[in-house]
C-alpha cells in the first residue's frame, strides 16, 4: 500500500478470471493501491466491458473458460492497441504466457501474484503511459512536428511485427492513411531471389478478381522502366498496362519497395477520396513511409528466410512438422480472406526396412536427404516439404487447386521413376511411393480435417485398383478394357443419372477447374446431349473433351473441346471426371443386351484414367 502521505497511482483496470475468489482478490487488493477496478469472468464479459467502457489496463489468466488466453491478448492487440495487457499464469503455463507476450502482452506475474511484483508492474505500465501521453502532449505545439514525427512514429509501428502477413496488412493501411487513398493492393517476394511478386494484402475499394495473383518482375510494362533503380521511389500511371498478363485498372499510385537494388514489393493506391487526383504532397508522404516500411518489410522477409533455415531436420533438411502446421494454419487463414485454394501432398516411401537393414545411419541419412532435395526440385519455389517421419513426407502448394495437386503428384511420380540417385547407392532395392492430395477448401477448413481426408486417401491409394492392374505402366485403353472386364451387367439408368450428376455439377460450380472427358453412345448420348446444352453461355474451369465420330461436332456455342473417338483406341462408351470433390469413371453404357458396366470412385485410378487421357490427347494444363 501506499506509504502515508503519498500520491496514490490512478487508473483504470479490467480484471478477468473465472475464479471469483481470485477477482475478489485482485479487485480488493488494487483498489486498496488507488486503482478503479472492475472484473470478469470470461473473456465474453471482457469484451462487453471494453466496448461500454474506457480502461487503462487487462490483467487476465492464461486459462479462460470461453476462449485461448493467447488469442484473448491477440484479440486485445487488435482491437483495443490503447489497452495494456499483463497476463497471469501458474508455473505451468510460464511458456503461454511468454507466447502470449509475443502476441502484444506487456508483461506476466506468476500466480499466487505477489503484491510488490503487481505494484511494480502496473507502475512501470503506468509510468510508461504517463511518459507517452506527455510526449504527445509535447508533439501538439509544433503542428508541422507532430506531422512529420506521426508519419515517422506510424512507419516505426511496422517494426514491432515480423510475420509478413500482418506486417502487409499495416502496409496499405499506412498507405491509405497517408495519402487518402480507398483502396490498395500490394504484392510481396514470396521468397529470396523471386522471379515473382504475389498478391499479400488488400484493403478498400478494390475487387481481388480484377488484381494479377501474380506479377512477373521481369514483365513490367515499360512505364516502370528504372523503377527499381532508385529507394522508395512512386510514381503515378494513367494509362492501361498489362501485368502479368492481365489487364489492371487505368490510374493508381504504384509504390515500389526496393531494398539493395531489388524490388521487392509493389503496391497499388487508387480511389482518392472525392475523385481527386494523387498530388505531389502524397508522393512526398508515401516516400518517407515507405523508406521505413520497406526496412520492415526487408526484415520480415530476412527473418522468414531464417526460420525456414532454422525449422529444418538436421537429417532429411525437410522443414519439421510444427514449423510445416504452423504455416499450413496461416495458409487457411489467407485463403479464406482472399478466397483461394492450397492443397497439401502426402508422399509416403513404403517400407524402408529392407533399406535400413543395408545402409548404415549416416548412409540412410545421405539418402533420404537427396530424396527431399529430388522432390522439393521437382515442385515450385513457393512449395515447402516437410518429414512427418523418415518415411512420410508432407508438401505445402499454395494457391494450387485439386487439379493442380494432381499435376505435381504426377511430376513427383515421373520423377521418382526417373531419377537413378533415388536408388540407394550400394542398396538392391528401391522403395515404391505413395501419393495422395487433399484441398482447401473442398477437403477441409482445418488443419485437422484436411489432414484427416489426406491420411485417408493415402490408405486409399495403397489399396487402389491401379496397383492390383499394374495400371501405372499401361495404356489408357489397355486399362479400360481390363476395367471393363470386370465390370458387371450395367443398367442404363445408372450411366444416364451419373452423366446428368457430372455435367450439372460442370454448370453448377463453373470456377471450380477440373478434366471431363466424355465418350458418348449407347445409353449415353442423350444425357450427353442434355447435360452439355447446360454449359451453353458458360465459361467453365473444367475442361470439357468430348470425343465425336467422323463427321459430328460438339453442339455449336458450348465451350468444349473435340477430339477423334479413335484417339484414345477405346471403342466403348465412358465418362471420366477428376477434380474438386469425388472422383468418378464410367465406362460401357450398359444399355445393350450383354453390355457391361464399370463405374468406380477410386481416386488414384480416376486420376490415373483422366491423366492417361490428357496425354493422349494432348490437353494442356498448368499446376
Amino acid at each position: 500500500m501506499a506509504g502515508q502521505g503519498e500520491a496514490l497511482p490512478s487508473g483504470r483496470i479490467l480484471a478477468v478470471d473465472d475464479q471469483p475468489y481470485f477477482r475478489s482478490f485482485i479487485q480488493e487488493l488494487l483498489r486498496e493501491d488507488g486503482y478503479e477496478v472492475r472484473t470478469a469472468a470470461s473473456a465474453a464479459e471482457a469484451y462487453h466491458a471494453l466496448e461500454h467502457d474506457d480502461f487503462d489496463a487487462v490483467l487476465t489468466d492464461v486459462v479462460l473458460p470461453d476462449v485461448e488466453g493467447i488469442e484473448f491478448v491477440r484479440a486485445l492487440r487488435d482491437q483495443h492497441p490503447e489497452v495494456t495487457t499483463v497476463v497471469l499464469a501458474s508455473v505451468g503455463d510460464v511458456k503461454t504466457a511468454v507466447d502470449c507476450m509475443k502476441e502484444g502482452a506487456g508483461d506476466y506475474l506468476l500466480k499466487p501474484i505477489e503484491r510488490g511484483a503487481l505494484q511494480h508492474t502496473l507502475e512501470s505500465l503506468f509510468a510508461r503511459r504517463r511518459l507517452e501521453a506527455e510526449h504527445h502532449r509535447l508533439m501538439q505545439e509544433n503542428l508541422d512536428y507532430m506531422g512529420e514525427l506521426s508519419l515517422y512514429e506510424r512507419a516505426m509501428g511496422l517494426f514491432s511485427t515480423l510475420s509478413l502477413e500482418p506486417l502487409a496488412e499495416r502496409i496499405v493501411d499506412g498507405l491509405c492513411l497517408e495519402t487518402g487513398a480507398q483502396g490498395a493492393v500490394l504484392w510481396i517476394a514470396p521468397v529470396e531471389e523471386s522471379p515473382s511478386l504475389r498478391l499479400v494484402a488488400a484493403k478498400g475499394l478494390v475487387r481481388m478478381v480484377d488484381e494479377p495473383e501474380e506479377i512477373q518482375i521481369r514483365r513490367f510494362p515499360r512505364e516502370f522502366d528504372g523503377m527499381a533503380d532508385g529507394f522508395g521511389t512512386s510514381r503515378v500511371i494513367d494509362v492501361e498496362h498489362e501485368l502479368a498478363g492481365r489487364s489492371v485498372p487505368a490510374g493508381g499510385l504504384y509504390v515500389p519497395f526496393v531494398r539493395g537494388g531489388e524490388l521487392i514489393a509493389l503496391a497499388r493506391l487508387t480511389d482518392k477520396l472525392e475523385r481527386q487526383a494523387f498530388e505531389d504532397g502524397d508522393r512526398a508522404a508515401v516516400e518517407k513511409f515507405v523508406e521505413l516500411a520497406g526496412l520492415g518489410l526487408a526484415n520480415a522477409l530476412r527473418f522468414r528466410s531464417l526460420e525456414r533455415r532454422s525449422f529444418k531436420d538436421p537429417t532429411t533438411k525437410a522443414y519439421t512438422l510444427a514449423y510445416f502446421e504452423d504455416l499450413v494454419r496461416n495458409e487457411i487463414h489467407k485463403a479464406s480472406r482472399f478466397g483461394r485454394h492450397f492443397s497439401l501432398l502426402k508422399i509416403d516411401l513404403g517400407n524402408l526396412d529392407p533399406i535400413r537393414r543395408q545402409l548404415s545411419d549416416p548412409e540412410l541419412g545421405h539418402w533420404l536427404e537427396s530424396v527431399v532435395f529430388h522432390v522439393a526440385r521437382a515442385l515450385r519455389s513457393t512449395d515447402l516439404v516437410a518429414a512427418e517421419s523418415d518415411s512420410r513426407y508432407r508438401v505445402l502448394l499454395p494457391e494450387t487447386d485439386a487439379l493442380g495437386a494432381a499435376v505435381l503428384k504426377r511430376r513427383i511420380r515421373e520423377m521418382w521413376e526417373r531419377e537413378q540417385a533415388l536408388r540407394p547407392e550400394g542398396c538392391d532395392v528401391r522403395p515404391d511411393v505413395t501419393l495422395a492430395a487433399a484441398t482447401f477448401p473442398a477437403d477441409g477448413d482445418q488443419l485437422e480435417s484436411i489432414v484427416r481426408v489426406l491420411d485417408g486417401r493415402l490408405e486409399e491409394a495403397r489399396g487402389s485398383v491401379v496397383r492390383e492392374l499394374e495400371g501405372e505402366k499401361g495404356s489408357f485403353a489397355l486399362m479400360a478394357e481390363s476395367l471393363l472386364r470386370v465390370g458387371g451387367p450395367g443398367r442404363a439408368e445408372t450411366a444416364d443419372q451419373a452423366t446428368r450428376f457430372l455435367l450439372d455439377e460442370v454448370a453448377r460450380r463453373p470456377g471450380d477447374r477440373g478434366l471431363l472427358f466424355l465418350a458418348p453412345g449407347g445409353s449415353l448420348s442423350t444425357p450427353v446431349r442434355d447435360g452439355l446444352e447446360r454449359l451453353r453461355g458458360l465459361d467453365p474451369a473444367t475442361r470439357v473433351v468430348m470425343l465425336c465420330e467422323r463427321g459430328v461436332d460438339p453442339p455449336p456455342g458450348v465451350p468444349v473441346q473435340s477430339a477423334a473417338a479413335g484417339e484414345t483406341g477405346f471403342e466403348h462408351p465412358f465418362v471420366i471426371y477428376y477434380g474438386e470433390g469425388p472422383a468418378y469413371a464410367l465406362l460401357g453404357s450398359g444399355g445393350s443386351a450383354g453390355g457391361s458396366l464399370y463405374h468406380t470412385g477410386d481416386r488414384a485410378l480416376v486420376e490415373h484414367l483422366a491423366f492417361e487421357l490428357q496425354r493422349d490427347l494432348d490437353v494442356a494444363l498448368s499446376a
